[in-house]
C-alpha cells in the first residue's frame, strides 16, 4: 500500500530523531554552563581567600620596623610621647607553651622558667600584649628586682644593650579578634650567647597607627581585653 504524504507535512519518523538531537544540545550547553559557573565561582572564592591573607601594608611596615631592633619597647617607645608602661595581666601560661619554652632556652629540669604575660601601652592604648617567659638564674640581681614589679617592659628592664633577639617567625592571619601581628623569639645574652628568654609578641590594631605621635596620659586604664592564650 502506498503512503500518502499531504503536502507542506514533516515525516513522523523525523521527529524523534530532531528532538534527540535537540535535548543533546540542551544538555551539553546547560553542563557547560554549569562547569563555568562553579570555575567562576571557585576563581572567586579563591581570590577572596588570597586577598584576606595578605597583610595590610601598615601590618608588614611594623612587622619590618620591629625586625630593624632586638627590643620591641624601644621600637614602640619611638613612636609614643609617654614612656612605654607594661600592664601585669598573670603569671600563667599554658603547659605547652611552657615546654616549648624550655625547649628553645635548653633549661635543664631543675631550672626555674618564670612567666610574665603583660599588656604594653603608649598611654591608655594597647599596643601590644606578650608573654614573656624566661629563666630567672640566666639574669642579673638588678633585672630579677625590676621584673619583680610587673609595670617595666621586659626589654627595658634587660636593657637592649644587653641582649640579642633571634626571631622564630611573624603571622598575619589565625590571630584572635583585634591583634594583626603575632612575633616569637627568643633573646641571648650579649656576654655569652646563652638563650634566656622566650617570647610571643602580639600587636593590636591601635599599633597600626604608630606613626602619630600621641599625648596622653599614662595613667589611664587599659580598655582591651586580653587576647586568648597562645
Amino acid at each position: 500500500m502506498t503512503e500518502t504524504i499531504h503536502k507542506g507535512s514533516v515525516p513522523s519518523y523525523g521527529e524523534p530523531r530532531l528532538w534527540r538531537c535537540l535535548s543533546f544540545c540542551r544538555s551539553r550547553i546547560l553542563t557547560r554552563v554549569r562547569l563555568f559557573c562553579c570555575l567562576a565561582g571557585y576563581v572567586m572564592a579563591a581570590t577572596a581567600q588570597a586577598h584576606e591573607a595578605l597583610p595590610s601594608p601598615s601590618a608588614t611596615t611594623l612587622a619590618h620596623e620591629l625586625a630593624q631592633r632586638d627590643s620591641a619597647t624601644a621600637t614602640l617607645q619611638q613612636h609614643c610621647a609617654t614612656p612605654i608602661t607594661a600592664h601585669l595581666l598573670d603569671r600563667k601560661a599554658p603547659a605547652t607553651l611552657q615546654q616549648d619554652a624550655r625547649l628553645a632556652l635548653n633549661a635543664t629540669p631543675t631550672e626555674k622558667l618564670e612567666i610574665r604575660h603583660v599588656q604594653l601601652l603608649c598611654g591608655g592604648e594597647v599596643w601590644s600584649e606578650a608573654w614573656n617567659l624566661y629563666l630567672p638564674d640566666r639574669l642579673t640581681s638588678q633585672a630579677r628586682r625590676t621584673l619583680a614589679n610587673g609595670h617595666t617592659p621586659f626589654g627595658k628592664a634587660i636593657g637592649e644593650s644587653n641582649f640579642s633577639r633571634q626571631r622564630l617567625n611573624s603571622r598575619f592571619t589565625d590571630l584572635p579578634s583585634g591583634i594583626m601581628l603575632e612575633n616569637r623569639a627568643i633573646l641571648r645574652r650579649r656576654t655569652d650567647g646563652r638563650n634566656f628568654a622566650y617570647l610571643i609578641e602580639r600587636y593590636t590594631d591601635d599599633a597600626l597607627d604608630i606613626r602619630a605621635w600621641r599625648e596622653t596620659s599614662s595613667d589611664a586604664v587599659p580598655h582591651q581585653e586580653p587576647a586568648s592564650a597562645p
